[in-house]
């Protein structure tokens, strides 16, 4: 796990003090990804530089310093992230080669050499990684298959850039922070920009699975190096479902125990993080440094019980930290120093605070839970939206003018309703379900927003990123997403909630405390396999998660498996409410005033309810306190 940078420079005029002091200045920005090592390169042209700052996980030795060189062909590499199988790579692959680190940078070097374009069918792992081509002289940009390594460019000025974290971004004067009025119209929506945008023009997230090249002329070609392709398992029986999913997880934990540094697992008790433990003692015998945290006086949101048994059945060292509420509040009013890109999701914030807990014990290489609800549809709303699809398609059928009137009418009472929303969707013809949209609903927008920013011409509705997704779902599945909703449901909270939310927190909240975090349900073959499972077997019998849990059952106790799930959720509400509510009453107006994008009248309003005691405004009363406080920081 480290930090990467790189600047190209077409034009040499538009950069000025030297390729060498802003690789410096972006690999001080990201020196909490990698706080062991650092390094640049710069080719013999002065127009290429890369550069890495190192959190040494494999070869704790000066052998994996970045930069790295490959002395038969002259490429260089900047790598964040880990290839598990570069051991298997190596002798399956690379049998002639002579090695002189135990690391796989060196193996990514040699495999290129060696296979060029055709080197990425056979990794797998976690990665971000630049190779520059001396004999092409091309710029090799590549990001693994789930996105679980971040990775940004941009090209201005006749300067591309690429860097792990926007901030790295930032580091450079030439580049502009202007703010993207379609991203910030979608932010409201899903309390995160929706990919490839970032929150500012002309600056991207690369895409997952894909692979980038770039030469003196600029960015020459950007194409996926993989696609999520599904299996034909529709008659599939039960038991052998269960053991294909076992087996799939049972390699990937496997995979994810490499390392020369301890590796230790979040544990909260529930059937995910359980399992991971689990199969993480099938494979040591040394000790497992698990972590849990709870919160003081809010038995709620604590599962400290739970993880505790779950640590004494597999016998984990155990370590558990109690958040007062000054943690949070102290946490809240610098939450914008993290996330460069914003993300204003509460339920990530004790991701932040159970990392720093790792850190502390001199943990620098987690494993967690996260991806199955989303995979196997674990979700309780998951069932609630599949009882509701059947009325809501019969509902499309009614007459325009008669939805019209519904939606009018519910809005009259109270234009923040659900139902409000739901009739907003049917009336113009959207689905019942959108990935993520949990934050402003979209029939609500309108009174949030200034006259001029409802106005513009080129915004258009934040449903564009739903459609993208069923487009994406019915290439996979062959389906539609009404054909097969619960499908739908799998598939797009993977491609937004697993990617865009969890992926991004686990790294961004880690890494703030120099954590690699490795996510062994994301592994492409489980991602595959969970996806193209019947939708039968994902719930049955109103049981969520169905078929994990039956191939779980060799390896957890019952009462793991099918007690009442918990959210990783914090109390936002008991805790902060008060302060965001206030916060956001005395910013509102000149926030709106210096943004020109917003009411202030209507966001006060918003805090001044919740302060009142209307619990359903503190999701979008948070969600303006995170955007005062990013603005103010990044802006």
């Amino acid at each position: 796990m480290c930090g990467i940078n790189g600047i190209y420079i077409f034009n040499k005029s538009t950069v000025k003090n030297g390729i060498g002091n802003h690789l410096k200045a972006m690999n001080t920005v990201l020196k909490h990804r990698g706080p062991d090592d650092e390094g640049h390169w710069i080719n013999a042209a002065g127009e290429l530089g890369l550069a890495q700052t190192r959190l040494s996980i494999l070869d704790l030795s000066a052998a994996g310093h970045q930069p790295m060189k490959d002395n038969l062909s002259g490429n260089v590499i900047a790598f964040n992230g880990e290839v598990f199988n570069y051991r298997d790579i190596n002798d399956l692959y690379l049998t002639e080669e002579a090695f002189y680190s135990g690391t796989d940078t060196e193996t990514l070097l040699k495999l290129y050499r060696k296979y060029d374009l055709d080197m990425f069918e056979k990794l797998n792992g976690m990665f971000a990684f630049a190779i520059w081509d001396q004999a092409k002289e091309e710029l090799l940009l590549a990001r693994d298959h789930s996105g679980k390594k971040p990775l940004y460019y941009t090209e201005q000025n006749g300067v591309f850039a690429f860097s792990s974290e926007l901030k790295g971004l930032f580091a450079l004067p030439w580049v502009r922070k202007e703010i993207d009025e379609q991203a910030l119209f979608d932010f409201l929506t899903y309390n995160l920009v929706p990919p490839p945008a970032t929150m500012f023009k002309n600056i991207y997230k690369f895409p997952p699975g894909s692979r980038m090249i770039v030469n003196r002329h600029g960015i020459r070609s950007l194409e996926p190096f993989y696609r999520l392709n599904r299996q034909d398992l529709a008659g599939i029986s039960e038991a052998a479902a269960a053991d294909m999913v076992f087996e799939t997880l049972k390699k990937s934990v496997e995979y994810r125990m490499i390392s020369d540094v301890p590796v230790g697992a979040f544990l909260s008790g529930g059937v995910d993080s359980s399992a991971v433990v689990a199969l993480m003692r099938d494979n040591t015998d040394n000790a497992i440094n698990t972590f849990t945290i709870g919160f003081a006086d809010q038995p709620d949101y604590s599962e400290l019980e739970h993880a505790e048994k779950v640590s004494k059945v597999f016998n984990t060292t155990h370590h558990e930290r109690i958040v007062q509420p000054d943690d949070l509040l102290s946490l809240i009013d610098n939450i914008a120093d993290v996330y460069d890109e914003p993300q204003a999701d509460t339920t990530a914030i004790p991701i932040y605070f159970i990392s720093e807990l790792a850190r502390k014990q001199g943990i620098k290489v987690v494993l967690n839970g996260d991806g199955p609800d989303e995979l196997f549809s674990g979700y309780n709303n998951y069932l609630k939206y599949a009882r509701m699809h059947s009325y809501y398609m019969a509902l499309t059928r009614l007459p325009g003018f008669v939805k019209k009137i519904g939606t009018k009418t519910i809005g009259w009472y109270d234009k923040q309703s659900p139902f409000y929303e739901l009739a907003h969707r049917l009336e113009n013809g959207r689905g019942l379900f959108w990935p993520g949209a949990t934050s402003i609903k979209e029939s609500f927008k309108s009174e949030l927003l200034s006259k001029q920013f409802r106005e513009q011409e080129d915004i258009v509705t934040s449903y564009s990123y739903v459609t993208r997704l069923q487009q994406e779902f019915e290439a996979f599945s062959g389906a539609s997403s009404d054909q097969d909703f619960i499908g739908w449901m799998s598939f797009s909270g993977y491609r937004h909630a697993d990617i865009e939310r969890f992926l991004f927190r686990s790294d961004r909240l880690g890494m703030a405390h120099s954590i690699e975090a490795r996510s062994p349900f994301l592994n492409r073959e489980m991602v595959a396999l969970a996806l193209s499972l019947p939708s039968s077997l994902k719930v049955k019998n109103g049981v969520p998660k169905y078929i994990l849990k039956k191939s779980l059952e060799r390896i957890l106790p019952h009462e793991v498996l099918y007690r009442k799930k918990m959210g990783f959720c914090l109390p936002i509400r008991e805790w902060a409410g008060d302060t965001i509510s206030d916060y956001v009453y005395q910013h509102a107006n000149s926030f709106a005033s210096n943004t020109n994008y917003f009411n202030g009248e209507v966001i006060k309003g918003l805090a001044k309810q919740l302060k009142g005691g209307k619990v359903s405004n503190t999701n979008t009363v948070w969600t303006f306190y995170f955007l005062m406080r990013w603005f103010d920081r990044w802006l």
